[in-house]
């Protein structure tokens, strides 16, 4: 019995944050209101506050349930013997899977193009920090710096290649039907790389 409750409370959390991307994507985080999300779920406002405190803690919840995967490669990328490859197959996967998996596509889209909250905001440059900082470690390790160019220091080609990613999410999530974005993230990441690495 106390298996299936814990089984439902978990529906119900998954219910919330399903309702919560299609309200965020129709209002915006700001302009939604937790009310209209319990609604929209089919549960109470007090299920809702049950499960988050506010829109800040489903916003967490909804971009840490489709980062996971992602997450994981990022794990393995910085203990593989080539994390420079692994890392240019990570922003191939990470463009590919915005194109090609409508949950990801819309938490994206919330985060890049209905956030005028602080908490969107500040989810965002959060998110930002942890990604430069990451890219920057692998960066400084002595066999991939070496393979950077001369005048890019580690921290400035972890923030280029996270300021062109950004670039390419915000754009393409605009505009979805202008460029078949699966198709050429090989090619837009090879050339992102060939800006931060040397040629020799």
């Amino acid at each position: 019995m106390a298996r299936k409750t814990k089984a439902e409370a978990e529906a119900t959390r998954e219910s919330i944050l399903d309702a919560a991307e299609s309200v965020f994507t129709d209002k915006g985080v700001a302009r939604a209101s937790l009310e209209e999300i319990a609604r929209t779920a089919g549960v109470t406002r007090g299920a809702v506050y049950w499960h988050f405190r506010n829109k800040k803690d489903i916003l967490d919840a909804m971009l840490n349930r489709v980062r996971g995967p992602l997450a994981e490669m990022l794990d393995e990328s910085a203990t593989s013997d080539d994390t420079l490859a692994n890392l240019k197959h990570l922003c191939v996967v990470a463009l590919s899977k915005l194109a090609e998996d409508e949950q990801y596509f819309r938490v994206y889209y919330i985060l890049f193009h209905r956030n005028e909250s602080d908490q969107a905001l500040n989810k965002h440059l959060e998110l930002a920090d942890e990604g430069i900082s990451f890219v920057t470690t692998l960066l400084s390790r002595p066999e991939n710096r070496r393979q950077l160019r001369p005048d890019l220091s580690p921290e400035l080609a972890a923030y280029l290649l996270h300021t062109q990613m950004l670039g390419l999410f915000f754009e393409w999530l605009a505009n979805p039907e202008r460029w078949p974005l699966a198709s050429i993230a090989p090619i837009l990441v090879e050339t992102i790389f060939r800006g931060i690495l040397s040629n020799d």
